[in-house]
């Protein structure tokens, strides 16, 4: 199964990471490329609002990533993976499978930004014994040197709250800012965590959390957006055994598809 519009040929490759090992809550993510695939077939190749087609960007869907259970084998399998991409466009699985895409991309680009829209802080040093636990991802970037312009964050503990005052690489903003605020970066990589959304929009997620953001804000902001470098971007955290109904996956497939129009559509 493919993302809809995927070619055999391009820069941006689409791969999924069918990987839930540290879910804390509800697993179940570990379906989420495949489940976002199959509803990316509802959707159209054209975007009326960007004015751009899939059927015109050289892209490719080179399929899932085989990892194993233990996440610290899977954050060295999936690093490997993403080392022979240009540009990786990530479908998780847990958002443990993040840090290895931006552990890649380090390499490349040195001043990197990521752009982190989430519900939770993913700020924990250690949870549930490993440091590479979902819950710890945003730390493990932190790490690497990388800025961190969050986005919905309102869940997490005490000390990741004071982290992110205390910190100078970590920004708290609201949505309404990013526009302005990306014309300051060089290089950018987005992960949207769909649990940023409220649940009334996105209920397939493992660890829901009301009062989050909504769809459309999310993309007249994403459409408006200035030019800059991006060096990929991800969505994770769709649980399909949650939403029957497939609302979840067709957000997480719209979101692919107008952010790969978004950033490569109009070259």
């Amino acid at each position: 199964m493919k993302f809809i519009g995927a070619k055999n040929s391009g820069k941006v490759s689409i791969f999924g990471v069918p990987y839930d090992g540290t879910t804390c809550f509800r697993s179940g993510a570990r379906f989420g490329p495949d489940g976002i695939r199959f509803f990316s077939e509802n959707l159209e190749t054209y975007s009326p609002v960007l004015k751009r087609d899939l059927a015109d960007v050289e892209f490719t869907d080179v399929g899932n990533v085989e990892v194993s259970a233990s996440p610290e084998r899977m954050v060295k399998e999936v690093e490997v993976f993403v080392d022979r991409f240009e540009i990786p466009v990530m479908i998780g699985g847990e958002h443990s499978v993040t840090y290895p895409v931006v552990r890649s991309l380090k390499k490349s680009y040195n001043n990197l930004t990521i752009v982190h829209f989430d519900a939770h802080a993913d700020l924990r040093d250690e949870y549930s014994g490993t440091k590479f636990s979902h819950a710890c991802v945003m730390r493990r970037i932190l790490e690497l040197g990388c800025r961190i312009i969050q986005i919905g964050i309102r869940s997490g503990t005490k000390e990741e709250f004071d982290l992110i005052d205390e910190n100078p690489l970590i920004e708290r903003i609201d949505i309404k800012r990013l526009p302005e605020r990306l014309r300051e970066e060089s290089f950018v990589y987005f992960t949207v965590d769909i649990d940023y959304f409220d649940p009334a929009f996105a209920p397939g997620t493992g660890t829901p959390e009301p009062c989050g953001g909504n769809p459309v804000e999310f993309f007249e902001i994403l459409y408006n957006l200035p030019p800059v470098k991006i060096t990929g971007f991800d969505v994770v955290e769709v649980s399909p055994p949650y939403d029957p109904s497939g609302i979840t996956q067709m957000l997480a497939a719209k979101i692919i598809r107008e952010m790969i129009l978004k950033f490569w559509g109009g070259e």
